[in-house]
């Protein structure tokens, strides 16, 4: 009995530490969006206009959001001056200007001087793993110099799957899905059976992290004659690694080839694991 208490003791703290793996320090798009404006109105000289060209990312929608958003906390705290929105969208047009990723620093002064600001604001938010990077810039028209930043990794929320879920543009400017098929949802599902290694080969290290825990756990319990207590940790190990990736997003930002099996050596052909870690 006192063996189960302390076998299920460890559990527990190996599943705290893999939510904890998972949900790396991040922070919400929404307060995201508020800290660089807070950044940006405390470091720009008082009443100096501002063009905000936008954030681009891989979907439109959450582009359109993040853009609305930072500007309405910019000029709420009423310490610099945005130029309108119809204004922007007029000059883009002339120039035909798209953000599709970084902007060259001519282009921003370009439109900085057809609009009248003296520091033109705009970002990229690009996912890393199972996090997203937000990374905004100001840039000054006049010297062309960076003149502040913001950066922060940002966790998956209700908005943001929203905003999300099921469109992504890809290099054409076409809209494609972004989810998992559900064979591949059950594929990864396989995979999780050893060590939670579909998990890992998609982007989804806290998951991996907390089967390959588990799964640890059980083997030591079955040699330790808590045979019951192993193959029911086992078990729920293995539903869970089936049951997860239901809720997963495809994010081919990182992703952890590994294969087991034979692996030519100096001694001639060993078994052994290789892989291969991209993003």
């Amino acid at each position: 009995m006192k063996m189960k208490k302390i076998i299920f003791t460890l559990m527990f703290s190996l599943i705290g530490i893999a939510v904890s793996f998972s949900q790396s320090k991040g922070v919400t798009i929404d307060n995201a969006l508020t800290q660089a404006a807070e950044k940006f109105s405390s470091s720009l000289k008082n009443r100096t206009t501002v063009a905000i060209l936008g954030i681009s990312s891989s979907y439109n929608e959450l582009s359109e959001y993040m853009l609305g958003e930072l500007t309405t906390d910019i000029v709420q705290l009423r310490k610099l001056q945005v130029v309108t929105r119809a204004n922007l969208d007029v000059i883009k047009k002339e120039m035909n200007f798209q953000l599709s990723g970084e902007v060259s620093d001519e282009t921003m002064q370009q439109l900085g001087a057809k609009t009248g600001a003296q520091t033109v604001i705009s970002g990229t938010f690009k996912p890393l793993g199972t996090l997203y990077v937000l990374d905004i810039q100001a840039f000054d028209v006049t010297t062309a110099t960076i003149q502040d930043t913001y950066r922060s990794n940002v966790v998956s929320d209700e908005t943001l799957e929203l905003l999300t879920k099921k469109k992504v543009v890809n290099a054409a400017g076409k809209i494609q899905s972004n989810d998992y098929t559900a064979g591949e949802r059950l594929g990864i599902g396989f995979q999780n059976i050893l060590l939670g290694l579909g998990s890992y080969r998609n982007g989804h290290c806290g998951d991996g992290v907390l089967m390959t825990a588990a799964e640890a756990v059980g083997i030591v319990c079955l040699s330790c004659d808590a045979v019951d207590v192993g193959i029911y940790i086992i078990g729920a190990s293995i539903a869970y690694g089936f049951v997860r990736p239901f809720l997963y997003h495809k994010n081919n930002s990182v992703n952890l080839s590994m294969n087991i099996g034979a692996i030519p050596t100096a001694h001639g052909v060993e078994p052994g694991v290789s892989y291969r870690l991209s993003w």
